[in-house]
């Protein structure tokens, strides 16, 4: 019997949210372990909500919601489980770790302690490493009128040369213990003056400074000092650059943060387009988008929490599919009988393409298994590469064997590593991201299981648009009312200069909003939203031709929504707008949010007697995280329970997206007068096609009705 390979080593670092030295230490780990030939990663435990983190813009969130996923809903001991299948985990760090079980069932336990010099003197010992004369001491404590924390953005200066790393509040003890180890220089990194002063022992020396800067100006600057080490982006808050130090390491990834991060996109646009596709991070707000597609470059979001940046390592393998996913689609003559019928097609397709999002897949399978849906399923290289099979392996089995084969179709999203506002990218960029990911997808996936369609954010050039300020909502009247300012930082102004400025406006908007709140009449009022006032364009071809150039049978479109009327290209490729739902506002989308918004469209689409479809989108996130779908997890069942059991009248056809692109095909050709035999009996009288390019976007179907 041949013995199993045996598993790459890996050292996990284990540690509190609020621990100050963690964000020093994991740098110094990381780098030794590179340089032992060990894979790195860590786990920093804190207290989560689950939620959606949609942008720093909203006033009314908690600490814990922009941290990422609980730790039952998110399976975060599920992923730590995964990581001893593929690893041989040796662990160490806070005693008070909750993964400690998993680890100690699966893997080793070098020590437990929050002791820094403890933890560096095991960590080297089990790495074969000398341990570093230079300490390197940084500040995790919030620095002038701006609360500019510096430490997260210095990773790469402390992985470029072997050293120890502590934060600046450590003791006396703390520097006794590291001398006894061999510690020789102290070096302060973008500490605050008056803390420097009071270090025990006293600087050797420091360097860097935060005065007088924004994050924006601060991280830019870092990040050019280091762009020799640099092959790409992470664009985010202190706390999610603290938290994706394993994914910044293996991806030599430069540290970016700006208030709003438009500022550090535009001030450090040469770093990141010489930089990989994707960028990584999350978005300050939903303009980050729009600057990346300028510079070509998608976001791929994470949150501060699993899937471990290591088990990206693992490849994929989920089984062969028994039967080809076509052979579960209707056949071409049962299409061609529906659209004499003048049948209205339906389906949804589901956004979830964020590493974030992974959270969100296995309650999607359930939610297909428990009304029978047939959708979409929107995906990029990175979801499919940091998923895990027990994610995605019932996507290939049978329903008879428990699985949602033939129900659930993959699509490909954006740039397909992330997402931006494609119609905003650069000529021939959008085409060459999308050959290159199509490639890496089929390294992954069972042919049966490729991607045959595209999904874009929005595809299209956005134009001046119209939304009601007073509108109806779940029997209520809403109106809009101005949105709050859009954040700025002035790193020159003092607090007295920024209070001035704008400090009594903006507490008289809290008071205001605590009284809504307190009284239950915010319920009438919601902010006017980003996009409120913009709709997308006409298709633009050049991006259709981008699509087809890499392999694509078809696209979905921002533009023309409303409409069942399908843009053609030649060979037969399709861009299919979507025809139901409403326009986001918050983020440049169409999305259903309730039963209603298909009901309308369903009146809508079937009142004329002609075939078409019903489509529209899901926002996973805002379903289907841990911390969102107890509370809205009913609507979404009721939404694809209608969708799935016809609609209303119960006469739509609920189909997977592909299905939907094919009998878009035979609507045109029938139009054109081709492919109708005269056993195929008389079809509906058909409006003729508008040239692609040409239709002049819709309104919103609640507009129409």
């Amino acid at each position: 019997m041949t013995q199993p390979p045996s598993k790459p080593p890996l050292l996990l670092f284990l540690a509190h949210g609020g621990d100050p030295h963690r964000v020093a230490m994991a740098p110094v780990l990381a780098a030794a372990a590179e340089r032992a030939g060990w894979v790195f990663d860590l786990y920093y435990d804190g207290r989560r909500s689950g939620r959606h983190f949609g942008g720093w813009e909203d006033g009314n969130r908690t600490e814990a919601t922009g941290t990422g996923s609980l730790m039952a809903g998110g399976r975060h001991l599920d992923h730590a489980l995964w990581l001893t299948t593929c690893h041989r985990v040796v662990a160490l760090g806070d005693p008070a770790s909750p993964l400690w079980p998993v680890v100690e069932a699966g893997g080793d336990c070098a020590l437990r302690s929050r002791d820094p010099a403890a933890l560096y003197e095991a960590a080297f010992n089990l790495l074969g490493q000398p341990i570093p004369e230079e300490v390197a001491v940084l500040d995790m404590a919030p620095q002038t009128p701006l609360g500019i924390v510096a430490a997260p953005f210095l990773y790469p200066q402390l992985m470029a040369e072997p050293c120890l790393g502590i934060d600046i509040s450590a003791d006396a003890g703390l520097r006794e213990r590291l001398e006894d180890l061999g510690a020789r220089r102290f070096t302060g990194h973008c500490v605050d003056p008056v803390r420097a002063r009071d270090f025990p022992g006293g600087l050797d020396a420091a360097e860097g400074k935060v005065a007088g800067e924004s994050y924006a100006s601060f991280s830019a600057a870092l990040a050019r000092r280091h762009a020799g080490w640099g092959r790409g982006t992470l664009l985010g808050d202190p706390d999610l650059i603290a938290a994706q130090l394993p994914l910044a390491a293996t991806k030599r990834l430069l540290p970016l943060y700006g208030r709003p991060q438009t500022d550090v996109i535009e001030r450090a646009a040469d770093l990141i387009q010489a930089g990989a596709d994707p960028v990584y991070g999350r978005q300050f707000d939903d303009h980050d988008f729009f600057a990346l597609g300028r510079l070509g470059r998608g976001l791929q979001i994470v949150d501060p929490d699993p899937p471990f940046a290591s088990a990206a390592a693992v490849p994929l393998h989920l089984p062969d599919p028994p039967r080809s996913f076509t052979d579960y689609e209707p056949d071409d003559a049962t299409l061609l009988r529906w659209a004499s019928e003048g049948r209205v097609l339906t389906t949804l397709v589901l956004w979830s393409g964020m590493i974030r999002e992974l959270h969100c897949i296995p309650r999607i399978l359930d939610l297909v298994a428990a009304t029978g849906l047939r959708c979409g399923l929107v995906v990029t290289v990175d979801s499919l590469t940091q998923s895990s099979p027990a994610d995605l392996a019932l996507l290939s089995i049978p329903e008879d064997r428990g699985g949602v084969l033939g129900r659930v179709e993959l699509l490909l999203g954006s740039t397909g590593r992330g997402v931006c506002a494609e119609g905003e990218m650069p000529d021939g960029e959008l085409a060459r991201l999308l050959a290159d990911a199509r490639a890496e997808v089929a390294t992954l996936l069972p042919p049966g299981l490729m991607p045959r369609g595209w999904w874009p954010l929005v595809d299209s050039p956005l134009v001046p648009g119209h939304t009601p300020r007073l509108h109806w909502e779940e029997g209520r009247p809403v109106l809009r009312i101005a949105p709050r300012p859009r954040p700025s930082e002035t790193p020159a102004a003092s607090v007295e200069t920024a209070s001035q400025a704008g400090g009594p406006a903006i507490d008289a908007r809290r008071m205001i909003g605590n009284a809504l709140r307190r009284y239950r009449l915010d319920r009438f009022y919601e902010a006017w939203r980003p996009y409120d006032s913009s709709r997308p364009g006409p298709l633009r071809p050049e991006i259709a031709a981008a699509v087809r150039s890499a392999g694509f049978d078809y696209m979905w479109t921002k533009a023309g929504f409303g409409d069942a009327e399908p843009a053609v290209t030649d060979g037969g490729f399709v861009a299919l707008p979507f025809t139901a739902g409403d326009w986001d506002g918050w983020s440049p989308f169409y999305t259903i949010r309730n039963t209603a918004q298909v009901r309308t469209a369903e009146r809508r689409l079937t009142r004329s007697g002609q075939p078409g479809w019903l489509a529209s989108n899901i926002d996973s996130i805002l379903w289907m995280l841990p911390g969102e779908v107890l509370e809205k997890g009913r609507a979404l069942f009721q939404v694809a329970q209608l969708v799935a059991n016809g609609g209303g009248t119960g006469t739509l056809i609920n189909v997977t997206p592909n299905t939907v692109a094919r009998y878009a095909r035979i609507l045109a050709e029938v139009k054109a007068g081709q492919g109708v035999s005269a056993s195929q009996g008389a079809l509906p009288h058909l409006p003729p096609e508008a040239p692609a390019g040409t239709r002049q976007p819709r309104r919103d179907p609640a507009e129409v009705a």
